[in-house]
């Protein structure tokens, strides 16, 4: 329900989010206002009317505070989603283009199922696309471990991506496996690349309740 209504005023005007905070600055000096004079007129009907005044002030300034911080909590809320906007953008642009796609294509159809008898194998050509997709994964999935992105668009990007690097993983992972082995020095390699991995593989075991199928195309978009 509160995703809901923050969703309802990110998309509101600047203007409606100034009037939303004033009519609620001025709903709760009523409630409050009105329960303090009810107050007294219970418990002590002689009460000193400056007392009471006072109270009226201190009920005015907690509203006004009241309605400030929706504005700020609006503010807050519309900079984290446009820097998640940035990111998404940014992550858009090294995954989509034409560069990644073929390497992604590249590796379906050409890196062996070996990884030592791979890499013995590898063309310069084909160690580029593999060095290529392995770092665009590794830069997205450091963003995601690092909690650059609010839940809500971090989820949408592990929606988006989980199809082609749930995919190429199948490929790729024992590559990265492998590689590890060979450097205990370097228990960290593509260590934020295996974390996207197993994001987008666990989404796409949930989305389809089963582990994900993978089916090879050479004549495909």
């Amino acid at each position: 329900m509160s995703q809901i209504n923050m969703a309802r005023i990110k998309r509101m005007s600047a203007g409606h989010i100034v009037l939303m905070a004033a009519v609620l600055s001025a709903v709760v000096c009523i409630l409050l206002s009105g329960g303090i004079y009810l107050l007294r007129t219970v418990t002590d009907p002689d009460a000193d009317l400056w007392s009471m005044f006072e109270g009226l002030s201190s009920a005015a300034a907690f509203s006004v505070a009241v309605g400030g911080g929706l504005m700020v909590l609006a503010q807050l809320t519309e900079a984290v989603d446009s820097r998640s906007l940035t990111i998404f953008n940014d992550v858009f642009d090294r995954l989509a283009c034409d560069r990644n796609i073929e390497a992604r294509r590249w590796i379906y159809q050409n890196l062996p199922d070996n990884p030592e008898r791979g890499l013995a194998s590898l063309s310069d050509e084909g160690r580029e696309h593999v060095k290529l997709v392995l770092n665009s994964f590794d830069h997205l999935g450091f963003l995601v471990r690092q909690d650059w992105v609010s839940s809500e668009a971090e989820e949408a990007i592990i929606q988006w991506v989980s199809p082609f690097v749930a995919k190429t993983w199948i490929k790729l992972g024992p590559y990265v496996e492998y590689e590890v082995a060979q450097r205990p020095e370097e228990p960290d390699y593509y260590i934020a690349a295996c974390h996207l991995a197993e994001r987008c593989i666990a989404y796409r075991k949930a989305l389809l309740r089963h582990d994900p199928t993978i089916t090879w195309r050479r004549d495909a978009l």
